[in-house]
């Protein structure tokens, strides 16, 4: 197919005229960090809130250990491990709301989308980078747990 015969709704990977790729960068760019994490922080806190109040139904308190074993785990996850929760009791029931706690939060950073223009007419979402994901998981627990 010679150039004249492409369709114009078809864009080509590389301008050869300009000899560099109209691609968007691979890592989406968080123009005003602070402002972003504060919004994820906010929404990381309130599911939160919602398994702390749920988990009290259940006779079991979401304090500041069972909240780090959980936030560890997040922060191996991010960084390529497996995400374990380090559990130190045989409870079934905080065992069952701890693991509830931490499937629900290792989902956000695929939830939380970044808008990449990509064209003249044509958005690409990213998901949220790792390295941002463990910084608002530090911020949290710096938040919440002031020492």
């Amino acid at each position: 197919m010679t150039k004249e015969n492409i369709p114009t709704t078809i864009r080509p990977l590389f301008e050869a005229e300009q000899g560099e790729s109209i691609l968007a960068s691979d890592k989406p760019e968080i123009v005003n960090r602070s402002a972003e994490a504060k919004r994820v922080i906010g929404r990381l806190s309130g599911i939160i809130l919602e398994h702390r109040k749920a988990s009290l139904d259940l006779g079991v308190e979401l304090g500041l250990p069972e909240l780090i074993i959980v936030l560890d785990a997040l922060r191996d996850h991010a960084g390529g491990g497996l995400g374990s929760l380090n559990l130190t009791s045989d409870d079934e029931i905080l065992t069952h709301c701890l693991n509830r706690l931490f499937e629900e939060l290792v989902e956000e950073p695929s939830n939380i989308l970044y808008v990449t223009p990509t064209g003249p007419d044509s958005t690409r979402y990213d998901a949220m980078e790792p390295s941002f994901w463990i910084e608002c998981l530090d911020l949290l627990e710096k938040n919440i747990f002031p020492k």
